[in-house]
């Protein structure tokens, strides 16, 4: 692997110091160091680099679109430089203190009761408080220190770490489908067709890629809910088409052929669950063995299915 990067790593992390307070003075104090020294490792930078990443004058500093791009990737390297740090303080103290969690209830109280047993379990003098939502939480505003949230971060001073991916399907009940007037080959027959909706964060559209095309669609909506046991228990009704997450609910439908898929060349858009936190908590040694009890529980679900 190159070693010989062509920058000072420790340069990039005072120049994402710089763009995070908008002044070399507040970023020297908070790093330790002399202002001079701040200013040398940005000249320096920008000249292993050659390219310009500020703007200075009198009254105000500004980042130019080229050093906005390298700093989001500084703060990848810092928070990735953090996760490292809070792994070996994991290593040597075992996480102690109070964790406030929010978990989507589409996740399940399965799952969620089982990452919780575990991280109690394996850190007996952490306290943990887990509260199932029906809406995406934000850390800061709504109190807690992790929330599980999908789709794409919005804020910057949040950090997300993905859990793991939701690979989703096309289904309906084997008497649904026998039942249609004719079978479903095309994706716009599915606006024609009763649907039941996964609602976490409210109303969306359906996506469709087989091969290079991808097909959008607003389904014809006959019941949401934000469980997929819930919209299982539908499906299994014959009251629609549905979206269900592969093997891990509906294993046992599947193999008893009760759940069928539907379109089953076209897939639809995996869903992320990512693991949201403050920034400045970035160092928790809770949140870093919360994670990997987060991790442990899914990768039994799998295993499992």
């Amino acid at each position: 692997m190159e070693q010989n990067l062509p920058f000072d790593i420790d340069a990039l992390l005072v120049f994402s110091k710089v763009v995070d307070h908008r002044s070399l003075s507040k970023a020297a104090t908070l790093l330790g160091m002399p202002k001079s020294t701040v200013s040398r490792k940005l000249s320096k930078l920008e000249s292993d680099l050659g390219i310009k990443l500020l703007r200075k004058n009198t009254h105000q500093l500004t980042v130019t679109d080229l050093g906005e791009k390298v700093y989001s990737h500084a703060v990848n390297i810092l928070t990735e430089a953090n996760g490292v740090r809070a792994l070996v303080e994991a290593s040597r103290h075992e996480p102690q203190g109070e964790l406030r969690v929010a978990i989507p209830v589409f996740l399940g109280i399965d799952y969620a009761s089982r990452v919780g047993a575990a991280f109690l379990q394996h850190y007996p003098h952490s306290r943990l408080d887990i509260r199932l939502v029906d809406s995406m939480m934000d850390p800061i505003r709504d109190g807690f220190d992790v929330v599980f949230g999908t789709g794409p971060l919005q804020d910057s001073t949040l950090i997300a770490r993905k859990i793991f991916s939701l690979e989703l399907f096309l289904c309906a009940s084997a008497g649904f489908v026998r039942q249609l007037a004719e079978p479903v080959t095309d994706p716009t027959q599915l606006g024609e067709l009763p649907f039941i909706d996964f609602g976490f964060g409210g109303p969306r559209r359906l996506t469709l890629t087989r091969n290079q095309h991808r097909h959008e669609l607003t389904p014809r909506i006959r019941a949401r809910a934000n469980n997929f046991q819930v919209c299982k228990q539908y499906i299994l009704q014959g009251l629609g088409i549905g979206v269900m997450p592969t093997q891990i609910i509906c294993t046992t439908e599947l193999r008893e052929h009760t759940i069928v898929p539907v379109l089953p060349g076209w897939q639809v858009d995996a869903l992320d669950v990512h693991m949201i936190y403050p920034f400045e908590l970035s160092f928790s040694t809770l949140i870093s063995a919360f994670y990997e009890s987060a991790r442990e529980i899914i990768i039994e679900n799998i295993a499992r299915a």
